[in-house]
């Protein structure tokens, strides 16, 4: 048996936001609301004086300021002087004046040491006004648009070549990975096929389809833009579009669009460089319209392309291309009926081109989330010399969670038990909540390993190409990898934060990271029962309000295995996470029910192995 506590109590101290006389272990507030931070320390050494020290990255603010000091019988409370601030991310620490010399606060993610040097400092955001977008307890949908499903009557290209293995397909790859590959092989999912699937994908619990590029372009992942104006015909063109967003809405689904703004293809109307298009490109003149686009190291075959990609020059933001995708694409978009934006490298934009794009997708639709793909930490992120600032106010509602994938992924495979709290305890201090809330929480996507292949701990790394085209999971590795899949998913929907189903998985896909994770769908094959579980958990997540929490935090727990409550006004939720081979049982007093069994517990709890459960408070028996 093992009885749960906060593990923040293990610390020697803890550090608490103070503003309009609410005390919290927040680290946001809002600008320009008065605040002071307060730390508590557990029987610290004795000392003369305490200083505190808050910053950005222009330089100190407040330098050495003295600290109030309230001493209790086995606690002292330091509290800073109050503060107001603009937005931005600032950071802290506090300074102990001993007879042994200066000692420091130290952050840890559950609370702080004291260090005889300094160590680091605690981070503060400061934000200035909350994002907006629906708060459902629905998930996102995410479809790789060629290999969904094929309907419609479409044209096909004549410099395309088109498949007709759709069941069992292996997508075209390169002889050796990252190879240079063209992209233009098609299984010919359309438009018309995501329409076509729009009643599976409801009950699956979507409120939102987020779908790969749709614009022109030459290759099949689209992400390599040829005319930002038109929606490839190949896809059914505007008019598919139109029908998809408009039959959506009226099953309360929202359609989500990858704005690729960073690059274009080098086939493409700006470009130009094979001659496709009739106006003339970049590539074609310095006096075409876009020569400003893009760099020329040496004209015009050496240029600035993303990640050294040939076929993706990347865009430079200048004032001209800015204003042509805040004044014209996006609109042009949100007039077919898009209902928001998942902006692919974000990293790569500037704040003003972000602000800009946000302004403009706020004038189309207020509600419409923009978020963006972080791979880390996105409320500290430094990119390309700049201080991100995403969560500050005017950039990104969301953003993908990533680290959370990762962090799950490593626990229940055994390969790192810890940092799955960690992560979550990091996000729930540092990410505002309004922020959490659009949280695009996924198992897998385009650009990963598909989930079913990471937990069997088959993601094909060290193998050929050809090698990972041909690699299978066996029955036991994947009978493994469903049990820990459905652990996975279940634990995400008790997340802040949107659940995102990447197509397939919810029917165990297979497949090594790109191009082999965008096998088509298969459906005359697809496990019914996996997907039964799969919509019985996002039923689950809508009928609880699950993600829409008053307060939360981390317990500790053995080794193996992670908990954490979550509350909300009128219910008391202990989510378990079960990574071990064996059950789980542990006391908490009372009568839980597990929500997705309905099984009632009555103080001795259960979890079963490599598996997760949900357990609601019931009223105390009379």
């Amino acid at each position: 048996m093992n009885s749960f506590f906060d593990i923040e109590q293990r610390a020697a101290g803890y550090v608490r936001l103070l503003t309009d006389k609410r005390e919290t272990p927040l680290r946001y507030t809002r600008a320009g609301e008065p605040f002071a931070l307060l730390l508590r320390l557990r029987c610290p050494p004795a000392f003369t004086r305490a200083r505190f020290y808050l910053g950005n990255d222009d330089g100190i603010l407040v330098q050495g300021a003295e600290t109030s000091v309230l001493r209790e019988r086995e606690t002292t409370l330091l509290r800073s002087p109050d503060c107001t601030l603009d937005k931005g991310l600032y950071f802290f620490h506090f300074e102990l004046e001993t007879e042994n010399g200066l000692r420091y606060t130290s952050e840890e993610m559950f609370g702080c040491t004291l260090a005889d040097r300094f160590s680091g400092e605690w981070q503060l955001l400061v934000y200035d006004e909350e994002p907006a977008r629906p708060d459902d307890p629905g998930i996102i949908y995410h479809v790789f648009v060629d290999r969904f499903r094929k309907a419609g009557d479409v044209p096909r290209r004549p410099d395309a070549v088109y498949r007709e293995d759709w069941g069992g397909g292996i997508p075209e790859y390169a002889d050796v990975k990252g190879g240079f590959l063209r992209n233009n092989s098609f299984f010919g999912g359309t438009l018309y096929g995501v329409t076509e699937k729009l009643e599976y994908i409801r009950a699956l619990g979507a409120s939102v389809i987020y779908l790969s590029p749709v614009a022109e372009a030459y290759s099949n992942h689209k992400y390599d833009v040829g005319d930002f104006m038109k929606v490839d015909a190949g896809f059914g063109g505007d008019r598919a579009l139109a029908e998809l967003t408009e039959k959506a809405a009226s099953l309360g689904i929202r359609v989500m669009l990858d704005g690729v703004f960073n690059h274009v293809g080098d086939n493409s109307v700006y470009f130009n460089k094979y001659g496709t298009y009739p106006s003339i490109g970049a590539y074609q003149s310095k006096e075409s319209p876009y020569a400003d686009w893009f760099t020329f190291y040496r004209f015009p075959d050496l240029y600035e392309c993303w990640w050294g990609v040939t076929n993706l020059p990347k865009v430079r933001k200048t004032p001209e291309y800015q204003a042509f995708i805040t004044e014209q694409v996006i609109p042009h978009y949100m007039r077919l009926g898009v209902g928001g934006w998942r902006l692919d490298v974000v990293d790569e934009y500037s704040g003003a081109f972000l602000e800009g794009i946000t302004r403009a997708v706020r004038a189309c639709d207020p509600q419409a989330p923009v978020i963006g793909e972080v791979w880390e930490d996105a409320s500290c992120k430094v990119a390309y010399g700049e201080r991100k600032n995403y969560f500050c106010g005017g950039r990104l509602d969301g953003v993908t969670n990533y680290p959370l994938r990762d962090a799950l992924i490593a626990f229940l495979t055994g390969r790192d038990t810890q940092t799955l709290a960690l992560t979550l305890h990091a996000q729930y201090l540092r990410y505002p909540a309004a922020h959490r809330r659009s949280l695009m929480n996924m198992l897998g996507s385009h650009d990963t390993v598909r989930i079913v292949n990471a937990l069997a701990g088959a993601d094909g790394e060290g193998l050929s190409e050809a090698e990972r085209a041909a690699l299978r999971l066996t029955a036991a590795q994947r009978q493994s990898a469903v049990r820990a899949l459905k652990a996975a998913y279940l634990f995400l929907c008790a997340q802040v934060g949107w659940p995102c189903l990447y197509y397939g998985d919810e029917t165990a896909l297979e497949g090594c990271a790109d191009p082999f994770c965008r096998r088509p769908y298969p459906w005359g094959s697809a496990d019914a029962e996996l997907i039964g579980y799969f919509r019985r958990c996002a039923a689950m997540r809508r009928e609880y309000g699950l993600g829409f929490y008053t307060s939360e935090y981390v317990l500790d727990a053995p080794e193996g295995v992670f908990a954490a409550v979550y509350e909300q006004e009128t219910r008391r939720f202990l989510v378990i996470l079960n990574g071990r081979e064996e059950n789980f049982s542990f006391e908490e007093k009372g009568l839980y029910k597990d929500i997705l069994d309905s099984v009632i517990y009555d103080t001795k709890l259960t979890v079963k192995e490599k598996s997760c459960a949900v357990f609601v408070r019931l009223a105390e028996k009379s």
